[in-house]
């Protein structure tokens, strides 16, 4: 079977279906393990937000 027609057959499947047919797929993906400069970007993000808190979005001037 070829990538193509795997495409073909996704869009056959049911919208509601979408979200478990994307489950199933993600598992065949490797997972790649992270570098330590990104797992120190994950926690200085997470420390940060875990002191000063979020902004909401209507609050930005995004002007």
């Amino acid at each position: 079977m070829s990538k193509e027609m795997l495409k073909k057959l996704i869009e056959l499947v049911p919208e509601k279906d979408i979200e478990t047919l994307y489950r199933v797929i993600i598992k065949f993906i490797p997972e790649e393990i992270p570098e330590p400069d990104e797992l120190d970007a994950l926690r200085t993000g997470r420390e940060d937000r875990a002191l000063n808190g979020t902004i909401p979005h209507e609050a930005i001037n995004w002007d």
